[in-house]
C-alpha cells in the first residue's frame, strides 16, 4: 500500500487515515497525535502507525486506553507514545 512512496507523502495519508479512522474517540485520539507530531515522525513510527491503522478501532482505543491487553504485534513505541500523549491530555485517568 506505501510500497515505494517517499515519506513525506506517506505521513500525508497517515494524518488523512488517522483523522478518519471510523469511530470519533478513535480519530481524537490518534488523528489529534498525528496532526501534531506526524510530520517529524521517524520513519520506524510511521511504518508502526501505519500497521496499527489496520486495526479495530475499538481495540486501538481499548489499547491506548490500557483496557485491554496490547498484542505483541501492536506493541510499539508509536503506541507507547499515543498512550503517552493521551495520558497526559488526560492526567484524571
Amino acid at each position: 500500500m506505501t510500497e515505494g512512496l517517499d515519506l513525506e507523502t506517506r505521513r500525508r495519508r497517515l494524518r488523512y487515515r488517522a483523522a478518519r479512522t471510523g469511530t470519533r474517540e478513535t480519530d481524537l485520539l490518534v488523528g489529534d497525535v498525528i496532526a501534531r507530531l506526524g510530520h517529524r515522525l521517524p520513519p520506524d513510527e510511521v511504518a508502526q502507525a501505519e500497521r496499527l491503522l489496520t486495526a479495530n478501532d475499538v481495540d486501538i482505543t481499548n489499547w491506548i486506553s490500557g483496557r485491554i491487553p496490547v498484542p505483541a504485534e501492536h506493541d510499539t513505541p508509536f503506541l507507547e507514545r499515543l498512550r503517552r500523549e493521551a495520558l497526559n491530555r488526560h492526567p484524571h485517568r
